[in-house]
This record gives structure tokens, sequence and C-alpha cells, in this order.
């Protein structure tokens, strides 16, 4: 799905917030956000514009902007960002409630299934965390969701 910079900004302002609400920054944390810099085709150019507009202030008209995207964008976003929160194969209720908050302000709770999502934003746990992890991070990702609840 093609992002215009605006998107990539709002996606990069949360995307970056999940990775930072905890307080800690976990190197699969950072590999992810790597993968995602290619997942969304962004340029190494494009990247450093990016974060230099990203800011407390861009994080509100970030919110904005996403609320205004489309469903299957949504979705995406939102895959990502659950992405982004079980990177680390910790899920913190800092996280939780970030995620809450911006699915529930730019509605993406409403948007489909994050996990039936995208499959070209499909990422390899693997490539990020051993197998053990993985299946960690898939696990977290149903229980998010409603989905295998123990």
């Amino acid at each position: 799905m093609n992002y215009n910079f605006k998107e990539k900004q709002a996606i990069i302002s949360v995307v970056m917030a999940m990775a930072q609400a905890d307080g800690i920054i976990d190197p699969n944390e950072l590999a992810y956000f790597e993968q995602l810099q290619e997942l969304l085709r962004i340029t190494p150019a494009e990247l450093r514009s990016v974060t230099a507009t990203v800011d407390n202030d861009f994080s509100l008209l970030g919110l904005i902007v996403l609320s205004q995207m489309d469903e299957q964008k949504k979705a995406d976003v939102k895959k990502m960002l659950l992405q982004m929160m079980t990177s680390d194969s910790d899920l913190n209720e800092k996280e939780l409630t970030l995620f809450n908050f911006i699915c529930r302000v730019t509605g993406m709770d409403n948007a489909p299934d994050s996990i039936e999502g995208n499959s070209d934003l499909d990422y390899d746990p693997a490539r990020i965390i051993d197998s053990k992890a993985a299946k960690a991070l898939a696990s977290a990702e149903k229980r998010l969701l409603g989905e295998g609840k123990n």
C-alpha cells in the first residue's frame, strides 16, 4: 500500500511513541523499526525528514492524519503497532494503554483484524528474535485481538 509523506510521518510518530512507551528501547524494537522503514519504502532522506518533524505537537496532528486514513491503511497501522509492541516479547501495560488510546481516537479499533491485514507488511520475527520469542509474539498478538483466550 502506498502512503503519502504525511501518512508516513504519522505512522513513524506513533510507532516511535510505542517503542518508547515502556521507557526502554529494546534492540528488537530498533530492528523492527528498520524493517518497517523497508516495508514502508522510506528512503534514508525521507526518514531524516520524517524524524526531524516528529515532536509532541506533531503527535497530535499525526493522530488526526491516522484518523483520516481508509480502513485498510488503519488496519495496516494497527498491525504495525502490534508488531512494534510485541517485538521485544515484553507486553508492557504502558504499551497496551497507548495502543488502546491510539486505536480509540483514530478509529483503528473498528479497522479490520490486523493479523489478517496486508500481508505485504508481514515481517519475519525470526529476523529479529529467536523462534521461541516469535511464538510468544504471535500468541501476544492473538490475545490482544481477543483470540486464543487462556
